[in-house]
């Protein structure tokens, strides 16, 4: 349910409202129930929602698809089976395999959407998420929360889940596929990473940044 707020007029009280932290107009703070969302009159963005324990789910989420971030990175992620031989690889052994071919554009790729920009963006949030969560606003929170929206495009968990499912489709003729750990891991952090984006309330995030200061 959506609720679309009145802008307020100048002489009324202004610490009694809420900012859109998209066009800047003004509204009066709602109270909201649970599940429910107050968007801007002027360009709809959402200013407040309905869930007040959006701080620690989307923390525990967040923190487990770190989790999951890390067996992906550290397991591998299929292996197969052909003439009584075996073979594994991890993606970071993937991204890296391409050297030998002089495709370093794409290593770089690689390394940047499957490594570092996801790893940045559970970091940023972290570092914001796990102070709120004990009633405290960070340092530089603005900026960290800026660059952790930022980062989040960039990270590429769905491509490589359909990358992997195209894989074993098109080698399941050709050898066993052996699917490893890192494939299952790959599942639960694309189904965290998205669940905690989901939970997380950013105009309540920004009022409290903006109270602190």
């Amino acid at each position: 349910m959506s609720v679309s707020l009145t802008p307020p007029s100048l002489s009324q009280d202004l610490g009694k409202f809420v900012a859109c932290h998209d066009c800047d107009l003004l509204h009066a703070k709602p109270s909201l129930a649970v599940g429910t969302v107050a968007r801007c009159r002027r360009c709809g963005a959402v200013l407040a929602q309905g869930r007040p324990d959006h701080l620690l789910r989307s923390l525990t989420l967040t923190l487990a698809a770190l989790i999951f971030f890390v067996i992906v990175n550290a397991f591998p992620l299929l292996g197969l089976k052909l003439g009584g031989r075996e073979t594994s690889m991890t993606l970071l052994d993937g991204a890296l395999e391409l050297r030998n071919y002089g495709m370093w554009d794409v290593v770089i790729l690689v390394l940047l959407t499957s490594l570092l920009f996801p790893l940045l963006h559970f970091l940023a949030l972290l570092y914001i998420l796990i102070p709120m969560a004990m009633g405290r606003i960070p340092p530089g929170a603005a900026f960290w929360f800026r660059a952790a929206g930022l980062f989040s495009p960039w990270g590429m968990i769905g491509v490589y889940m359909l990358g992997v499912l195209v894989a074993v489709v098109k080698l399941a003729d050709l050898a066993t596929v052996v699917p490893g750990v890192a494939v299952f891991a790959l599942g639960g952090l694309l189904f965290c990473s998205t669940a905690a984006g989901y939970a997380l309330d950013p105009a309540d995030v920004w009022r409290r940044i903006g109270s602190a200061r």
